[in-house]
């Protein structure tokens, strides 16, 4: 057996028995070094730190930390609320107001899981309430949070661009327009589901535009935090890092004393949570370094290169390769963690077929976020089921329609990539 074939098989086993993936990993990665005999707690050691001793990196933390700090500073309920000013009159009603709210949290959390969790416990209980299906609610809920690592900023394009070696800038942009799409076309099925079905609930009456001016002067707030981070970013006033600091110091002045709902009280609940959350992905990403030193020590990337380049002879047919490995991979581990172990394996391949790498990370990150609502892993169904009170086998048949609907736009991202390409090509020279 390979060295490849063992660290993946002793990976398989061990997550398949429990054990959390970045352990998984790591007895992978152990086991190859003990059988090669480069098993050297030193190598050990600088490999894992040299993984996470990186700039680019850093601003992980701190996009974090400035999601946790919005959405405790009451920041969920004002984009609601305004969503609801400019949405929730259509055919639909609440449904689009879901999806308007969840994108506009994406240009603040950057994370699936916390635009599915800060939308999810706002709108879940109200829509219960006004009479929508619990199960419609909490899939709709999980679909919309999709959204959140696509419109910038992006915890997954940070990792990508870091491992890539691209800028993040523009992966930032390039999520721009797929992730608008994506909220738009998730509007339209639920514009067609409530014209088709009689019991859904009616819609709110139309606001006045005395009504709309005061909600998105209450939003205001957090709506200006997206144009600051590409904004400053696209000037050239700072980097993606640098732009993470400065959002998580917006995010503290704008909850303690714009909206005066983030108290001094509340802050070392709201650090250990980052901390956390920043650990896990900091511990993946530096076992991840191992692995790949142990993949490119064994020319892993070359021979998958070498293997597409013999059996495909077309960019199209790679692609879709590609997209139908990653959504499998989506199923079982997640986004973060598969763009870490998937991108330096697969960026030989990238460029063996001309594949501009900023498109691709921005189709990889779609494919993959699409993972959080698929079972067995689907982090996003079991949040959106555990505020809504589901079981996982009830949300996964709930979230089918939303689920193919995202992968059709996965597709169509991908055989048109001046999706991706248009704002950045617009921005960058």
């Amino acid at each position: 057996m390979t060295a490849t074939g063992i660290l993946f098989g002793i990976f398989l086993i061990a997550m398949f028995i429990g054990i959390p993936i970045a352990f998984a990993l790591c007895l992978g990665a152990l086991a190859v070094l003990w059988m090669t005999g480069f098993l050297v707690p030193e190598l050990v050691v600088q490999r894992i730190f040299a993984g996470m001793d990186s700039f680019p990196i850093m601003a992980i933390p701190f996009f974090v930390l400035a999601g946790a700090l919005m959405e405790t500073g009451g920041i969920s309920a004002r984009l609601v609320r305004f969503s609801n000013c400019l949405v929730g009159w259509i055919v639909g009603g609440l449904a689009h107001v879901t999806i308007v709210a969840s994108m506009f949290f994406a240009g603040i959390s950057g994370s699936a899981v916390a635009d599915t969790a800060a939308i999810g416990s706002v709108m879940i209980p109200v829509m219960k309430r006004r009479g929508f299906e619990p199960g419609f609610s909490a899939g709709l809920i999980a679909a919309a949070g999709v959204i959140g690592p696509i419109i910038p900023p992006s915890i997954p394009m940070v990792l990508y661009g870091s491992i890539a070696g691209v800028s993040i800038g523009s992966l930032f942009l390039g999520g721009i327009v797929p992730g608008i799409l994506m909220g738009l076309s998730l509007m339209m099925l639920v514009y067609v589901m409530a014209k088709r079905r009689r019991d859904f609930p009616k819609p709110d009456p139309r606001p006045s535009l005395r009504e709309l001016f005061d909600a998105f002067v209450a939003a205001s707030g957090a709506l200006v935090m997206p144009l600051i981070i590409v904004g400053g970013i696209l000037g050239g006033i700072f980097t993606a890092t640098e732009a993470a600091v400065v959002a998580a110091v917006y995010a503290l002045v704008a909850g303690m004393f714009l909206y005066r709902e983030l108290k001094w009280r509340d802050l070392p609940d709201i650090l250990f949570r980052a901390s956390v959350s920043t650990a896990m992905v900091l511990i993946i990403v530096g076992i991840a370094n191992l692995v790949g030193f142990i993949l490119a020590m064994n020319q892993i990337p070359q021979a998958v290169a070498l293997f597409f380049t013999h059996t495909f002879t077309s960019q199209a047919a790679v692609l879709l390769v590609i997209n139908i490995l990653l959504l499998v991979v989506g199923c079982f581990i997640d986004g973060g963690s598969a763009i870490i172990i998937f991108t330096p394996v697969l960026m030989p391949l990238v460029a063996q077929f001309g594949i501009d790498p900023i498109f691709f990370g921005v189709m990889m990150t779609v494919n993959l976020m699409i993972g959080t609502i698929t079972p067995p892993v689907g982090l996003s169904l079991y949040i959106a089921g555990g505020i809504a009170g589901l079981s996982l086998e009830r949300m996964s048949r709930a979230v089918i329609p939303f689920l193919l609907l995202e992968v059709g736009v996965l597709l169509l991202i991908t055989y048109v990539p001046e999706i991706v390409l248009v704002v950045p090509r617009m921005f960058v020279k």
